[in-house]
């Protein structure tokens, strides 16, 4: 048992003695029986409550988390360093990779995201995380592996980058996907800037991996071929 847990059952158990031991003085007839009694019970109740206050303040069961504090705690230590190095990891991912159970690991993301240490963004109806610390980059970076959780978008990507220059119906050929699927997903990794257009030479747009597309690729390719790791 943690000496978290200790300070409070210690606690409890004295606060229940306390009370036995007050119920009793008052039974015994040491307070005037009648509305008195009524009153003193009242009393040490009151009073007992405010003794486990103190006795659970004094004890450290209270502990404010601090941007000082909050990764003096292994869990939160090891959210923290997980999401440093895979940005863009959505809860449930966190949860098995770290052996959390999701409420637990969501709890301890909150004191993350609350000392300003991480944040979070919805992208493609999931909450992926990113460090504060790594700024518009880490943002960029953490949607840029979210958009690539997707398997079509990760061989749309792997296309362009093997073929720079191709246009949307190309690319669906060449994927065997439909063309409306394709551009689905080719909006999405525009704007999450994996991949950039030009309509200079062509009346149809043709698309390019970006720096930072071929970099969140590789990233991912190489977080998924870990030993264990689930794709």
């Amino acid at each position: 048992m943690h000496s978290y847990h200790k300070k409070i059952l210690i606690v409890m158990l004295l606060l229940l003695m306390f009370i036995v031991l007050f119920v009793e003085t008052v039974v015994a007839g040491s307070i005037r029986p009648g509305l008195d009694s009524k009153v003193g019970i009242t009393i040490a109740i009151v009073v007992a409550a405010i003794a486990a206050i103190i006795a659970f303040v004094t004890a450290g069961g209270i502990k404010y988390v601090t941007p000082e504090n909050v990764l003096k705690t292994e869990v939160r230590k090891n959210l923290y360093e997980y999401i440093d190095e895979y940005p863009g990891s959505h809860l449930r991912e966190i949860a098995r990779e770290l052996d959390l159970k999701p409420s637990n690991a969501a709890w301890h993301l909150r004191k993350l995201e609350q000392t300003n240490l991480i944040r979070s963004r919805v992208i493609g109806g999931k909450k992926v995380f990113y460090l504060v610390d790594g700024g518009i980059e880490a943002r960029k970076e953490a949607i840029a592996e979210s958009v690539l959780r997707n398997k079509n978008a990760r061989d749309i990507m792997q296309y362009l980058q093997g073929s720079p220059g191709k246009h949307l119906l190309e690319i669906a050929h060449a994927l065997e996907l439909n063309h409306h699927t394709v551009k689905w997903h080719i909006q999405k990794m525009y704007m999450a800037e994996l991949i950039e257009g030009d309509t200079s030479n062509s009346a149809y747009p043709v698309y390019y991996p970006t720096d930072i597309g071929v970099q969140a690729l590789y990233n991912f390719t190489a977080h998924f071929k870990k030993p264990g790791r689930a794709s």
